[in-house]
């Protein structure tokens, strides 16, 4: 951890210099040769109240808050402008479900899933009973190529659900690499799952047996939504209200 601690107060000290690298302080021997360094080209003030998550939708990026029942779309520049009124509440993660053309999001206190229309009405739920624990329910969503769903939820303990398309469990993992997770998403390009921690500020990259094989401390506190477009990594931080752009390199 002092480790970790260290490159944090380094990565904060330059950040206003416009270029911070970041090798990661975990990196297994199993770990293929994909990329493996974090260079953070941009960052944008984003005025949503604290913006829970972030998925691209064709080129897009779109958010959720906790504090309102909408779906933000992100324009340059971090500017977001309401998308979608959800007739919903606690929303702390959202996916794209391609099959259907929807959003999907994750009501923390229920341990549901929704499926949204193209005028914000929910249906269709995917109830998880092993995610439901209050305050510390589903943080994450993403969609596989294959269209099953993965769902995160927070901590106590933190764990790891993969669903069908008709919402039945095919697999279900209790983490152990961090105490939390506070954002998970699936990049194309290396085909890796990638997961967040709040508490320990960390993107980790996952193996197949989701556990980590790569981890690097992020410069900012707070991660809580995580998308990949192509080699550019976007994270937002709820607190900070600020949407970060990395890209990751060799």
């Amino acid at each position: 951890m002092r480790s970790i601690c260290a490159l944090l107060v380094t990565c904060v000290g330059c950040a206003a210099g416009g270029g911070v690298e970041i090798d990661p302080y975990l990196d297994s021997s199993k770990a293929d040769g994909h990329p493996a360094h974090l260079h953070l080209r941009d960052d944008h003030k984003l005025h949503v109240d604290e913006p829970s998550d972030l998925v691209l939708v064709d080129g897009d990026l779109y958010t959720v808050s906790d504090q309102h029942s909408k779906i933000y779309a992100i324009t340059p520049g971090g500017h977001a402008e309401e998308y979608l009124n959800v007739d919903a509440r606690d929303l702390e993660a959202i996916a794209f479900e391609p099959a259907s053309g929807e959003f999907l999001l994750g009501d923390e206190q229920t341990a549901k899933v929704w499926h949204i229309d193209g005028d914000g009405g929910r249906h269709d739920a995917i109830e998880i009973d092993a995610a439901q624990d209050g305050n510390s329910g589903i943080e994450g969503l993403s969609v596989l190529p294959n269209g099953d769903l993965i769902v995160a939820k927070e901590k106590h303990p933190a764990k790891i659900f993969q669903l069908d398309a008709s919402g039945t469990l095919v697999d279900k993992k209790t983490i152990e690499f961090t105490a939390d997770i506070s954002a998970i998403t699936w990049n194309p390009d290396d085909e890796h799952l990638y997961a967040l921690s709040d508490e320990k500020q960390s993107l980790y990259r996952l193996d197949k047996h989701w556990n980590a094989d790569r981890a690097w401390a992020l410069p900012f506190k707070h991660p809580e939504g995580i998308a990949f477009d192509g080699s550019t990594l976007y994270v937002v931080s709820d607190s900070e209200q600020r949407i970060y752009e990395f890209e990751l390199e060799d």
